[in-house]
């Protein structure tokens, strides 16, 4: 396995307890030694995938985990490894390899693959190259692949034939070739068409969800509700706006009305547009607006009591009154 990888790359073990950067097959072996092939892993794509923050690595291997303990029984598994397996010559005119974990089956299919976030067809989904090998295990394994199982560039992690388990080091952990890869790559292209559709239905999915929350925020309001910010939320003002989005209306939407993190949003972004037109907001009122809500949702933060406003900023608390 190790003779078609390039370096550098990660592997684990299990005396390593973490995943590190090799540079050689040498070194790799050494490392495994060490540790006595137990938990030997290595990492299926190379350490440097991205440039400046920007993907450039094609989703070229695709990593199927077949877990045991969601079929009823050993003949059910059996015959879900084997659909895959099948599938994966039909569909791609592929060989993969089929490796026993130890307690389980993975199933490893080498491809060529474009790198999917440069094409236009896909350029406009977040990560498609990432989401591309979730979305193939689950396609090609007729959704039956361990849905805990999310394999991504950093952690595409393979055990090596000949290591053991430690899990399962009293059951003869051994991990073994079923079935040998044969050496060819078929190309991805049957998969982008499936592959579109899941993202576009996910997107849809994505916008339809916010246009319910959009619904929810302004006709099912959640959880007790502050008659004043309430009538707040209505008005807009022309200063103190921050104070008011990180004092009072962030922490009310997130804890008294215990709203999702989007309508919040979205229920600030409307207030602070109607203020806008009094009087032009600052640049970074983003940042703000997103850090009071991710600051309220982590600390249980409640609203000023209108009294204690009148204490802390008389000047917003008249603003308001008036």
């Amino acid at each position: 396995m190790l003779r078609f990888f390039d370096w550098p790359r990660a592997i684990f073990t299990k005396t390593l307890g973490k995943q590190i950067t090799v540079y050689s097959r040498e070194e790799v072996i050494a490392r495994f030694k060490q540790s006595n092939l137990l938990d030997c892993r290595v990492n299926a794509y190379p350490d440097y995938t991205e440039f400046k923050g920007i993907n450039r690595q094609p989703p070229n291997f695709i990593f199927i985990d077949m877990d045991r303990c969601v079929f009823r029984t050993e003949q059910e598994y059996w015959s879900a490894v084997k659909e895959t397996n099948s599938n994966i010559q039909e569909i791609l005119r592929g060989k993969p390899s089929v490796l026993w974990s130890g307690n389980g089956v993975h199933i490893c299919q080498p491809i060529q693959a474009l790198v999917l976030d440069q094409e236009s067809q896909f350029a406009h989904f977040d990560q498609p190259s990432q989401r591309f090998l979730k979305f193939a295990a689950r396609f090609l394994s007729n959704y039956k692949s361990d849905t805990n199982n999310n394999p991504a560039f950093k952690s595409c992690l393979l055990r090596i034939p000949g290591s053991h388990n430690s899990k399962y080091a009293d059951q003869n952990g051994e991990v073994k070739i079923i079935q040998r890869w044969d050496g060819f790559r078929p190309k991805a292209n049957p998969l982008y068409y499936h592959f579109y559709l899941y993202l576009a239905d996910i997107k849809l999915k994505e916008f339809n969800d916010m246009q319910k929350n959009k619904t929810e925020s302004y006709h099912t309001f959640r959880g007790n509700t502050i008659s004043w910010i309430e009538k707040l939320i209505e008005t807009p003002i022309d200063d103190y706006r921050k104070n008011a989005v990180n004092l009072i209306l962030a922490p009310y939407l997130i804890n008294v009305k215990k709203l999702s993190y989007d309508v919040a949003l979205n229920i600030i972004n409307n207030w602070l547009s109607k203020c806008g037109k009094l009087r032009q907001l600052d640049q970074n009122f983003d940042y703000t607006i997103r850090y009071a809500l991710k600051y309220s949702t982590k600390n249980g933060q409640r609203p000023l009591k209108l009294d204690t406003l009148k204490v802390k900023n008389v000047k917003l608390y008249h603003l308001l009154n008036s």
